[in-house]
């Protein structure tokens, strides 16, 4: 599967329950899909994740900064930098600003069409064993 990038037909479902988020229960737009899998897929998937993981550390795309994607850290790791930071600023007398954005829903708003030619447009077959 992996050296021929195949993955079989039979595989290929899932079961699909609805998760409310918030809002207004009525409307389809507060719940996101839950899909459970075949406990294969879910094997493949963490053979996948290790493997692009790997790819992306190895080849420096991922930012240090990029908690999410990093084991042993945490959103405590971003408040101990960001609090450093405003009192270093604070300490250095420096005019400090900062911008926080809400990502609430924030996939719903992704293209999926650029975020797919973005993905091809990266050289892959190059750096990335399977």
């Amino acid at each position: 599967m992996l050296a021929q990038g195949n993955y079989p037909e039979r595989l290929k479902f899932s079961l699909i329950k609805p998760i409310y988020k918030s809002g207004d229960k009525s409307s389809p737009s507060n719940y996101r899909p839950l899909s459970i899998f075949p406990a294969f897929s879910k094997i493949f998937e963490k053979v996948i994740s290790k493997r692009s993981f790997d790819h992306l550390n190895n080849n420096a795309i991922l930012n240090e900064h990029q908690f999410d994607f990093w084991s042993e850290v945490s959103t405590e790791n971003a408040s101990h930098i960001l609090l450093n930071e405003i009192l270093e600023a604070m300490k250095s007398k420096q005019i400090l600003g900062g911008i926080f954005c809400d990502f609430h829903k924030a996939f719903d708003c992704i293209n999926h069409a650029v975020l797919l030619e973005k993905r091809s447009s990266m050289d892959y077959q190059e750096n990335f064993t399977i």
